[in-house]
C-alpha cells in the first residue's frame, strides 16, 4: 500500500483517462457477470502423466470457436511465483495428470465439452522417477538442539533407563467446499483488459498480465469478486486460470467467461495432500522430563510448488509446539513429484505438525502413566535455549482453568482402566459404552517473519477527516474484524463507531503487493491500525484536519527473527488454546457421541465476547465436520472461555483447526483401546480394531 494517496482532483483526472486499476466487488461472484457476444472457455488437460509431447492435434473447429495453447503465448508462456516459473500451459512435457495444454472456447458450452473429446495429445510416456528425487529434495530444514549434535548422541539418550516413545501420524483433512469455483470473466476492449476474478493477490496478477501480454499498467484493470477460500493454490493458480481466460478475450476480442468444474477446483486448488510425521522421544523414568525429540517431516510438495519452501518451514516451527525439550532434532524435506502442485490453508498451514506431536504427548501419557496435563507442563518450562520462542500469554493459567472445569485427571484414569481391562465379546458386552477423553493444545503464530510472500510488508493507512470521520484506508476485512478496527479507533480518538468507515478503492497509483487475505489478519492490522489512531491523536489539536498516517513493521521488529539461522522469534504475536474432547463409542453401532467439548483460549482482550465465542463454536462444528469420513459429527454441549487479558487482541481463526483432530483421535484411541493415528478417521477402523482384540 502507498504511504501517500493522490488528492481527490487529481484521482478524479486520473479516473476520467483510465479506469481504476483495482477495485472491489465484494457483494459479487464473478461467474454471475456477462456481457453481450461473450464466449465461454474450457481448460483442456491431460489424462495421463509424465511423458514428452510429440503432438496436439484439434481438427476442424466450426465458426466461432477456438483453441489455444502453449505456442500462442510464445516465450512469455509462465507464470512467476516467488521466483518459481510455472508453464500457463504444459509446451513440450507433460508433468502431472491433468496438467493444461490448452484451452477451447466459444458460445455453447455444452458443444466445448463435445469437441474436447476430438482433441488428441500424442506424447512419448516416460515411466514414474524411482524417488530420485529422494536425494535433492526441492526445499528441506534441518535443526538439532542441545548438547547432541551427532547421530551417536541421540542413540545413547535412548538408553533403557528411559522411556522409547516412537509415533508416525498421518492427517488430511480435506472439507467439502460450497463456496464458488476459480476462474475469471474478461473483457478486451479498446486496448484495455479487464478481469473480474476472485484473485486474492491483485499484484501478483497484474504483473503477470502486463509481462505475459505486453501491456501497460494502465491497460490492465482488475475487479475483485468473492473470494474462493484461503489455500496457498487459490493465491497464485488464480493467475493462471485469469491468464488462460485472458488470452482467449485478447485473441477473440469478446468477452470471455473460464469457470472451472467442482472437480477441477478441488484437484488443483485445495485439495490438501497428506504428510506423515515421525516422532521419537526419550522420557526420562523418575520425573517425565523429555530429554531427547526426534521429528522427520516429509511432504510431497508436487511438481513446480512455490509455497514448498515455506510450507515445510511453517511445519517445523509447530513440530514441536511449545516444548522445551533438551536435546531437539527436526529434519523435514519437501519433495517434487509428478503430482498436482500440492494446497494448505492458510489459516491452519501447520495443523498436521500439530495433530502429530499432540498425539505423540498422549501416547506418552499412557506409555508412563503420568497425566496429560502434567506431562505437558513438566515440559513447558523454558529453562534453556530452544529455537523458536513464542509469546505464549498465561498457558499455565489456561491448562489449571480447563482441567478444573472437565475433571480431566479423574476421567482419564478412570478411562484409562476401563481400556486396560476391557475385553469385547458379542455375547457379553461389557462396560457399556467405550469412552475416552482427550487432550490437545497448540498456538496459531500470526505474522510470520521469515515469510517470502508476506515479509512483513502490511501497511495500515488512516485519515481524520475535517467533519470528524476517521477512514480506514484497507481491503475489506472480515465482519468480525471491522468491527473490532472500529471499536479500536473508537476508544483512542474518543469517536462514535458510526463515524468510522472504510475505504477499499485504490486509484491507478495503489500497489497491493502482498496477497488480500494479509489484511484480515486481526492482529497484525489491529497493531498498526492502533499505531495510526496513536499518530492521529497526538497532532489532532496542534494540526488542522484532514490528518492522515500510515504505519507499518519496523526494522527492529523484524529483526527479532534470523532467516539465514531460522531462530528466534517467528512471529509478530500468537493465541493459544487447550481444548479437552470427552466421547463415547456404542459398540453395537460404532457411532461416536461426543458428550463435551471445553475450550480455553488465550488471544488478548476480547472486545465483543460473545461474538468470539460464536465465533470459536463455529469452528469446532466445521472441525467436527471434517474428522471422521463420510459423517458430520455434533456436539451439543460446547463449552468455551477465555483467558482474560488487557494486551491486543490476536487471532482466533485457526486455532480450533490446530488442536480439536488431536483430542478427538487420542479420546477415540483411548476408548477402542487401540491407536488411531490417522485422520480421517474410517468408521470401519473401529469395527477392525476391537474384534482384533
Amino acid at each position: 500500500m502507498p504511504a501517500k494517496k493522490t488528492t481527490a482532483k487529481a484521482a478524479k483526472a486520473v479516473k476520467d483517462e483510465i479506469p481504476q486499476l483495482y477495485s472491489q466487488l465484494p457483494k459479487t461472484y464473478y461467474s454471475d457477470l456477462s456481457a453481450p457476444g461473450m464466449i465461454y472457455a474450457k481448460i483442456v488437460r491431460s489424462m495421463t502423466g509424465k511423458g514428452k509431447i510429440k503432438a496436439i492435434t484439434c481438427g476442424s473447429l466450426p465458426e466461432g470457436y477456438f483453441f489455444y495453447t502453449a505456442r500462442d503465448f510464445g516465450e512469455q508462456n509462465y507464470v512467476e511465483t516467488l521466483d518459481v516459473q510455472t508453464e500457463i500451459f504444459a509446451d513440450k512435457e507433460i508433468f502431472y495428470k491433468g496438467q493444461a495444454y490448452g484451452i477451447l472456447a466459444g458460445p455453447d458450452f455444452r458443444e466445448l465439452e463435445e469437441l474436447e473429446k476430438n482433441i488428441t495429445i500424442e506424447f512419448f510416456k516416460e515411466p514414474a522417477a524411482k524417488n530420485k528425487e529422494k536425494d535433492y529434495p526441492y526445499a528441506q530444514r534441518f535443526i538439532r538442539n542441545g548438547k547432541a549434535q551427532k547421530p551417536e548422541d541421540f542413540s545413547k539418550l535412548f538408553s533403557k533407563k528411559n522411556f522409547d516413545v516412537k509415533g508416525v501420524w498421518t492427517s488430511v483433512l480435506n472439507a467439502p467446499s460450497c463456496n464458488e469455483t476459480n476462474g475469471a470473466f474478461c473483457i478486451f476492449d479498446k486496448d484495455i483488459l479487464t478481469i473480474s476474478t476472485p484473485t486474492q493477490w491483485p499484484k501478483h496478477l497484474q504483473e503477470n498480465v502486463k509481462r505475459v501480454f505486453g501491456l501497460k499498467t494502465s491497460e490492465v484493470v482488475i475487479r475483485k469478486t468473492i473470494s474462493s477460500g484461503p489455500h496457498t493454490n487459490t493465491i497464485w493458480i488464480n493467475t493462471v486460470n485469469a491468464i488462460q481466460a485472458s488470452l482467449v478475450a485478447i485473441k477473440t476480442r469478446k468477452p470471455v467467461l473460464l469457470v472451472l468444474s467442482r472437480q477441477e477446483h478441488y484437484a488443483f486448488l485445495t485439495k490438501k495432500s497428506p504428510i506423515s510425521i515421525k516422532i521419537r522421544s526419550s522420557i526420562r523414568k523418575k520425573d517425565a522430563i523429555i530429554e531427547a525429540t526426534q521429528i522427520l517431516i516429509e511432504l510431497d510438495s508436487g511438481y513446480h510448488n512455490p509455497f514448498a519452501a515455506e510450507i515445510l518451514d511453517r511445519l517445523v516451527i509447530a513440530a514441536n509446539n511449545i516444548y522445551s525439550v533438551r536435546n531437539l532434532e527436526i529434519i523435514a524435506k519437501a519433495y517434487e513429484s509428478n503430482n498436482a502442485p500440492v494446497s494448505f490453508n492458510i489459516e491452519c498451514i501447520d495443523s498436521q505438525a500439530f495433530f502429530a506431536i499432540e498425539n505423540q504427548m498422549q501416547k506418552i501419557c499412557h506409555v508412563t502413566g503420568f497425566l496429560p496435563d502434567e506431562i505437558r507442563m513438566k515440559n513447558f518450562e523454558r529453562k534453556f535455549s530452544m529455537p523458536f520462542s513464542f509469546s505464549n500469554e498465561k498457558v499455565r493459567e489456561g491448562f489449571a482453568a480447563i482441567v478444573r472445569q472437565t475433571d480431566l485427571n479423574r476421567k482419564f484414569i478412570s478411562y484409562r482402566l476401563e481400556s486396560l481391562d476391557r475385553k469385547v465379546d458379542f455375547e457379553n458386552i461389557e462396560n457399556f459404552p467405550l469412552r475416552g477423553i482427550g487432550l490437545a493444545c497448540g498456538f496459531n503464530g500470526i505474522g510470520y517473519y521469515g515469510s517470502n510472500i508476506y515479509a512483513s510488508n502490511q501497511k495500515m493507512e488512516a485519515t481524520l477527516e475535517s467533519d470528524g470521520t476517521l477512514v480506514i484506508h484497507a481491503p475489506a476485512p472480515s465482519s468480525w474484524t471491522l468491527e473490532v478496527w472500529k471499536n479500536t479507533a473508537a476508544q483512542i480518538l474518543e469517536l462514535d463507531p458510526k463515524q468510522i468507515k472504510l475505504d477499499s478503492n485504490f486509484d491507478i497509483h495503489d500497489e497491493l503487493s502482498v496477497p488480500e487475505n494479509v489484511y484480515s489478519n486481526i492482529s497484525v492490522m489491529t497493531y498498526l491500525l492502533k499505531k495510526c489512531c496513536l499518530d492521529i491523536q497526538s497532532k489532532r489539536f496542534k494540526k488542522p484536519l484532514p490528518i492522515s498516517s500510515v504505519k507499518g513493521f519496523t526494522a527492529p521488529q523484524k529483526r527479532v527473527w534470523n532467516k539465514e539461522k531460522f531462530s528466534g522469534v517467528p512471529f509478530f504475536t500468537s493465541s493459544f488454546g487447550t481444548l479437552i474432547m470427552d466421547l463415547e463409542l456404542n459398540p453395537y453401532t460404532y457411532k461416536i457421541y461426543i458428550k463435551k467439548i471445553n475450550a480455553i483460549i488465550s488471544a488478548g482482550k476480547i472486545g465483543i465476547p460473545k461474538v468470539a465465542e460464536n465465533s470459536v463454536k463455529l469452528s469446532i462444528e466445521h472441525a467436527l465436520s471434517e474428522i471422521v469420513e463420510d459423517e458430520a459429527l455434533k456436539c451439543d454441549k460446547i463449552s468455551v472461555s477465555f483467558v482474560q487479558s488487557e494486551n491486543d487482541p490476536k487471532q482466533i481463526d485457526g486455532l480450533i483447526s490446530r488442536i480439536l483432530p488431536a483430542a478427538f483421535s487420542s479420546a477415540l484411541s483411548q476408548a477402542i483401546g487401540h491407536e488411531i493415528n490417522t485422520i480421517p478417521v474410517k468408521p470401519q477402523t473401529f469395527f477392525k480394531e476391537m474384534i482384533s482384540k
